[in-house]
């Protein structure tokens, strides 16, 4: 797991380690080893979180990592960074996925007050072959005011959602990076049986 200071890591190791991993902490790109797969998590601002990118020379090797389809999950903020840009604050993302994140609106398309941040539990039933694991069913946990619009090409953008009638994409994909916009660390069962299958996928190699 890469450490970009932004807030979440202590909650996903705890996850990781409860279903049977051996999760650790890179604070450096040389901390990086040659075959484990990659968590990129996140909490907090896209700008600062750019920024630790950059400031702690993840970009380069995390770029090399995609490029050789090594398995990636990015969790909340850790998905937004593999998107273009983001309307929350300056800097580039890593542009794996060609989408841009956005704020939610002050109101739904109904018309009526959206409450901002999103906030709460949403089912997840991916369709067959939309992501590289069997991911079951389940409810998982949101915590977001801004989103991940859907792409054009939907083999980026295999699993969407809505909240206040605004489409997004739930779950995205480019090579074999993953980044889910849920918080499967907080999704309880539903959490720990979709992590366990990302692991046992990514264990395996790429697909």
């Amino acid at each position: 797991m890469i450490d970009l200071a932004t807030g979440n890591i202590g909650s996903v190791l705890k996850m990781l380690a409860r279903i049977g991993a051996d999760p650790f902490v890179c604070s450096s790109p040389n901390d990086i080893d040659d075959a484990s797969p990659v968590v990129v998590p996140g909490v907090g601002h896209f700008s600062k979180a750019v920024q630790s990118l950059d400031d702690g020379h993840w970009r380069g090797q995390l770029g090399a990592l995609h490029a050789e389809d090594r398995p990636i999950l990015g969790i909340c903020l850790g998905a937004q960074l593999f998107c273009r840009e983001s309307e929350e604050g300056g800097g580039a993302g890593l542009g794996w996925i060609p989408a841009v994140v956005r704020r939610f609106p002050a109101e739904s398309s109904g018309g009526e007050r959206l409450r901002v941040p999103h906030m709460g539990w949403q089912t997840f039933t991916p369709p067959d072959g939309c992501l590289p694991f069997s991911a079951p069913a389940g409810r998982m946990y949101y915590a977001q005011s801004y989103f991940i619009e859907p792409t054009v090409d939907p083999a980026h953008s295999p699993y969407q959602s809505e909240y206040g009638g605004v489409r997004f994409a739930a779950a995205v994909r480019s090579n074999n990076a993953i980044g889910l916009q849920f918080h499967p660390e907080k999704s309880h069962r539903h959490g720990m049986a979709l992590l366990r299958h990302w692991l046992a996928w990514a264990g395996g190699g790429a697909a």
